[in-house]
């Protein structure tokens, strides 16, 4: 089973293809965000460097977010158009999930931080298969103050990049994912994606959605107008 992976929800853009869990080429750009310029290229040069076209491909898979209200659409709507003209199956994956999966088997407590703007950030946190932080959006004071057990924990995420100093001011013990895998990469949306088809957890083209976790500024003041 053949699967790309793409992920655009942060300021990184990052396409993978893997074959039965084990990856063959991925493709990592932290240039800025110019994803609607480049991902076209980036999944063609993807493909290229794994020998094979996108008929090739069995399932296409993106992150859906939470993250970059504008880097979710772009992804979502070429992973879409992709599985459309392919006529195969789709699967979203958990940004944050994703991010987790990047730190391995770790033992410890991983959490995943992005910044989220306005003072907050998009988190979760597990423990193996255990969550330990739920996904949400919450200020990282009161993530790191009431939320994380104080024990050593690992960080990923832009967020861990951002505040680090405040990371491990309020958690000294923490440790970091380092800098090859702190950021989002497509090759964990592909082993995500690979596990969740094995499952039969597939999706149509047109069932993919974004995950935003919350409204945007444009929904809420739409609302405060009305």
């Amino acid at each position: 089973m053949r699967v790309l992976g793409i992920d655009t929800t942060g300021n990184t853009l990052s396409t993978a293809v893997s074959e039965d869990g084990i990856l063959l080429s991925e493709v990592y750009i932290n240039t800025g965000k110019k994803h609607s310029r480049t991902l076209m290229t980036a999944v063609n040069n993807v493909l290229a460097d794994a020998e094979c076209e996108v008929n090739d491909i069995d399932v296409f898979a993106v992150a859906a977010g939470p993250g970059s209200f504008t880097g979710i659409r772009i992804g979502v709507a070429a992973c879409a158009a992709m599985a459309h003209a392919a006529g195969k199956p789709a699967v979203a994956v958990n940004t944050l999930e994703a991010l987790i999966k990047n730190a391995g088997r770790f033992g410890s407590i991983v959490c995943a931080v992005m910044d989220a703007r306005r003072g907050e950030v998009y988190t979760l946190a597990k423990q193996g298969d255990k969550v330990v932080v739920p996904e949400c959006a919450v200020s990282l004071h009161k993530l790191l103050t009431e939320l994380l057990p104080d024990e050593r924990v690992v960080f990923a995420g832009d967020a861990a990049l951002n505040f680090d100093e405040i990371i491990r001011r309020e958690h000294p013990d923490s440790v970091f994912l380092p800098p090859q895998f702190i950021m989002q990469r497509a090759s964990s949306v592909c082993e995500i994606a690979y596990e969740e088809s094995l499952k039969g957890n597939l999706l149509f083209y047109d069932g993919l959605k974004p995950h935003y976790l919350r409204e945007s500024q444009a929904e809420r003041l739409r609302k405060e107008r009305n």
